[in-house]
């Protein structure tokens, strides 16, 4: 089987209405012969080009020797090993002393084709791998903050994504930026970390971070108080429990609905960040277009008193104070 580096271009010719063709080596080569190993005929060059093909290129060949138009045909060669190659031919009707004459070129384009082809898988390859490394990072931010394993930060990361209607690489790397720029960790993280880091470097395991229902936990509870469906917060709302919240009030929407109303007490709710306050927006503008009304109960101290701004009614109540007098 002839192996090629680059484009290989072969030479033919033969008479107007006449069989026998004249080749060049490197037309030979490209049909996957030796120099004169055959003789060549249009029958033989046919029998070589692939069947799906085989009745485009004839009648471009007749076209040409009998009516003199121009021959240009891209095609698949199938060698003498079997071989497909990726081809074109061209050629034109020319007088000669006593007769026409066909004659041209056959370029082989299989070898810079696949140059090509490899080419943009490369790229893509090279792509791929720095989209998924971003991800790995923000990934890594969001385990170390939140105390997750890898496919609980990668499922924050989809959430946050659909949310918000933002590319998954396009937040990843967001992130990483703003991390990046905000220079690292405070003192006291790193003085956590230094303590983590040198742990495992040692033969004893490192100890394994808080279960899941400790101190920092969301707790989230329900209940219909006069015919209003209330959710209750207690714990952090950010970005690794928004996703809960949001769920909590998804179960109950349906009765919102009915009832014209839903409230979320976060009179209990340690911390509302920006998840928080963007799930609860969200939320709230969703329910609106059913004609239901959220409101959302604080403390004097709550960082959700910001959340005014972006139109949710929010009312300031006093933490023991009761929830049916309110609703």
């Amino acid at each position: 089987m002839h192996n090629q580096t680059a484009a290989q271009v072969g030479q033919y010719q033969f008479p107007a209405g006449g069989d026998r063709w004249r080749w060049s080596d490197d037309m030979f080569a490209i049909h996957g012969m030796g120099p004169g190993d055959v003789v060549p005929t249009r029958d033989l060059f046919l029998r070589h080009v692939h069947p799906q093909h085989r009745d485009r290129v004839a009648a471009a060949l007749e076209a040409c020797e009998q009516q003199g138009a121009t021959l240009g045909e891209h095609y698949t060669l199938v060698d003498l090993a079997g071989q497909e190659r990726t081809v074109t031919i061209s050629g034109a009707r020319e007088r000669r002393a006593d007769h026409d004459v066909v004659s041209g070129f056959l370029v082989d384009v299989s070898a810079s084709q696949q140059e090509t082809v490899a080419s943009a898988v490369n790229t893509q390859l090279h792509q791929a791998l720095e989209s998924h490394a971003v991800i790995d990072q923000a990934k890594g931010v969001l385990m170390l903050v939140y105390g997750i394993d890898g496919d609980a930060a990668f499922e924050l990361l989809r959430w946050s994504s659909q949310q918000r209607n933002v590319r998954l690489l396009a937040l990843a790397e967001r992130l990483v930026a703003a991390v990046e720029s905000a220079g690292g960790l405070s003192p006291v993280w790193r003085a956590k970390l230094d303590e983590l880091f040198f742990q495992s470097l040692g033969a004893e395991p490192v100890p394994l971070a808080a279960p899941s229902g400790g101190p920092d936990a969301l707790v989230l509870s329900t209940r219909v108080v006069g015919g209003v469906p209330v959710v209750a917060v207690r714990g952090p709302v950010d970005l690794a429990t928004a996703g809960a919240l949001s769920g909590a009030v998804a179960a109950v929407s349906a009765e919102a609905r009915h009832a014209g109303r839903l409230v979320v007490d976060l009179r209990e709710a340690t911390h509302v960040g920006s998840a928080g306050v963007s799930v609860l927006t969200s939320l709230d503008r969703r329910l609106r277009t059913h004609g239901t009304v959220v409101r959302v109960f604080v403390t004097s101290d709550s960082s959700l008193l910001l959340a005014s701004g972006h139109g949710l009614e929010v009312s300031v109540v006093d933490p023991m104070g009761s929830v049916s007098a309110l609703s």
